[in-house]
């Protein structure tokens, strides 16, 4: 496990419901689970995430994360009110941003860890986009 500031040469991408406050909806943005290497950390941003709903609570048995990491939007440019995160709309060109700068996709993980039982921070809905690594 890399130290708490150390960049992950391997890391896992996430889709995740957010509530945008401004515009009173909710989106899917693409989070990371750790500071990543390489071009991609360029994007990676510290948020705190609204709670999705009044009714989910953190109690001892739900763990509900209010902060983490998510990626900024390759055309970051905000008008009044904007996240700037990137929402999953925009995995096919993050794909390309990926494998253009020296990450590669860890298909055979990935496809095992969304066939498997296992569920990750459920009580956020978090769904698992893919396991990359850093080559570079």
């Amino acid at each position: 496990m890399n130290h708490p500031n150390q960049a992950a040469k391997t890391v896992t991408l996430f889709s995740q419901p957010f509530l945008d406050t401004y515009n009173q909806c909710y989106k899917n943005i693409v989070t990371i689970n750790l500071m990543p290497q390489g071009p991609l950390a360029q994007l990676v941003r510290k948020v705190k995430f609204p709670p999705l709903s009044q009714f989910k609570q953190p109690g001892p048995c739900s763990r509900i994360n209010n902060c983490g990491l998510a990626l900024t939007a390759f055309n970051n440019v905000c008008n009044k009110g904007c996240s700037g995160f990137m929402i999953v709309d925009e995995v096919p060109n993050l794909l390309s941003f990926l494998l253009s700068n020296g990450y590669s996709i860890n298909t055979s993980i990935t496809k095992m860890l969304n066939t498997s039982d296992i569920r990750f921070e459920t009580e956020n809905a978090n769904k698992i986009i893919c396991v990359v690594t850093y080559n570079g």
